[in-house]
């Protein structure tokens, strides 16, 4: 680490069991985030602040005047942007240093299998069922770790699957597949 990394992460090397070791780890790492919404956006700029080296970005929407005032990477000069595209500005507006890549896609099985081996762990910000289920597929056929978030309205959750460990639950375990499910949309926009 250069001068100013050290003194930008200066509060992550103090933390006992962190250190150094630590954030060399944060830098050289991989992140992919599907969906830029409500979760996608504070997800990405979290892990940008951290110092997460890679970070890789899935949305095929585009800013509306609705999300701005949940979906806090996007501005209203980015209204009618692509949101990976926005997050990607916000995300390197915080650090230059992280290397952001912007996929304005969705997220299908084929985009799917390709960038899930290349990530280090998997972040669902999807709010669809179906996409989470790809997410999920891709994760457990490449043993990727996969956290997993959910929010509507009051209700959130959040679950990680370590789907390195072969005996491991995995999404589909608590959500099959075949099970009927309503899609909640938060304003017509559509993730990943």
């Amino acid at each position: 680490m250069n001068d100013q990394q050290l003194l930008r992460y200066a509060r992550h090397l103090m933390l006992d069991d962190f250190g150094v070791e630590g954030q060399q780890r944060l830098l050289r790492s991989h992140a992919l985030v599907i969906g830029a919404g409500g979760l996608g956006s504070p997800v990405a700029m979290y892990l940008g602040t951290a110092g997460v080296g890679r970070i890789t970005v899935v949305d095929h929407d585009d800013v509306d005047l609705t999300n701005l005032q949940r979906q806090i990477a996007h501005n209203i000069s980015r209204v009618g942007q692509p949101k990976a595209d926005s997050v990607g500005a916000t995300v390197a507006a915080i650090n230059p240093d992280v290397q952001l890549r912007a996929l304005v896609r969705r997220a299908d099985a084929e985009l799917l299998d390709q960038l899930v081996p290349q990530a280090d762990v998997v972040l669902d910000c999807t709010d669809n069922f179906r996409t989470r289920h790809a997410i999920n597929a891709a994760c457990v056929a490449h043993r990727k770790p996969l956290v997993s978030g959910a929010a509507i309205g009051w209700d959130a959750q959040i679950s990680v699957y370590d789907t390195r460990q072969p005996q491991a639950p995995c999404y589909a375990c608590l959500f099959p597949p075949q099970a009927a499910v309503e899609d909640a949309a938060c304003g017509g926009n559509r993730q990943a």
